[in-house]
């Protein structure tokens, strides 16, 4: 029987959402997707998989399924499950697709293992490598107090582990708005106006993390926020939510600002990037080939070529108790 394809679009009327969500299923891993050609196709069998399992496999079958290299990786659950072992796939955690490209890269390389992705937001990432369920946690999380970023969360989310973090890039955050900025949001300040609605990133993500420590500093109440409680779970759906009209802001990323149309992004801070592994680990070869890729030229070039990425200091070791 000829295996049944699925456009984007027919992919969200089957799931009643719109087809930026899909899209955004789709780069979180959440959802197997083919191109062919310019076009993206979502096999029947996929997509019928993920309404039953909402995107994850039954344990049986994740062993199976996770012993694959992931360029783009696809992490199930059971995977992760009772993960401190050195057999088996290495698991990077975090959402920014230069991860994809890297655990692309160290299945590829001679000291390196298989990689795949999971796709948890900063603090839900750190949570699960406490939790033994990842071996490698990314996080951009800004601590208000001190005006700076991971390594107060880093040292009080890991009790009792030896940590090193890495430094992996540095990029801008700040206010998704439509073109032209009719309504003139500039400042955290302008979140409790009347007449500004805003969509929020989930909990743990450093976007939310953000937005709650500015909102805090700024004594304004989530209560005094149009819209707070609107959630959305990745930056381009944030971006897109204003591009349609459903937001008037949105916190995210520059890069991904560019990726979509009607929408002008306003500049607020800078975002430190970082990776976290064990210490215990760190003269692995995995762990080795993972810096070496992290600071070799090409891989450096590759994500300075998406644009929206600051690689100074790419693989340079920043914390290590």
């Amino acid at each position: 029987m000829r295996e049944r394809l699925l456009t984007v679009v027919e992919a969200a009327e089957v799931l009643k959402v719109k087809k930026n969500t899909v899209y955004d299923m789709i780069k979180r891993g959440d959802l197997k997707a083919s191109k062919l050609g310019k076009q993206l196709r979502i096999r029947q069998e996929d997509l019928d998989e993920y309404i039953r399992y909402g995107g994850r496999m039954p344990k049986e079958a994740a062993g199976e399924e996770g012993s694959s290299s992931a360029g783009a990786g696809w992490l199930r659950s059971g995977l992760a499950e009772g993960r401190r072992n050195d057999n088996g796939p290495l698991i990077i955690c975090g959402q920014d697709v230069v991860l994809d490209i890297l655990a692309d890269r160290l299945s590829r390389h001679p000291e390196g293992c298989p990689a795949v992705r999971s796709y948890k937001g900063s603090y839900n990432a750190l949570y699960a490598m406490y939790q033994g369920q990842v071996d490698v946690a990314t996080a951009h999380l800004w601590h208000g107090a001190t005006d700076s970023y991971n390594l107060p969360y880093v040292s009080s989310m890991l009790p009792g582990t030896d940590l090193v973090v890495v430094h992996m890039l540095k990029r801008k955050e700040g206010f998704y708005v439509k073109k032209g900025n009719p309504k003139n949001i500039q400042t955290f300040d302008d979140l409790k106006r009347e007449d500004v609605r805003i969509v929020s990133r989930e909990a743990g993500s450093g976007a939310r993390v953000l937005m709650d420590e500015k909102l805090r500093q700024h004594h304004i109440s989530p209560a005094e926020v149009r819209g707070y409680h609107n959630i959305v779970n990745s930056h381009l759906e944030a971006a897109a939510a204003v591009s349609r009209g459903e937001a008037d802001v949105a916190l995210g990323t520059e890069k991904h600002s560019l990726q979509v149309s009607g929408i002008d992004f306003i500049f607020q801070q800078e975002e430190s990037y970082d990776m976290v592994f064990r210490k215990e680990d760190f003269w692995k070869p995995p762990y080795q080939a993972l810096l070496h890729i992290l600071q070799s030229s090409e891989y450096q070039e590759e994500v300075f070529a998406l644009g929206g990425y600051d690689v100074t200091g790419m693989g340079e070791v920043i914390y290590s108790d």
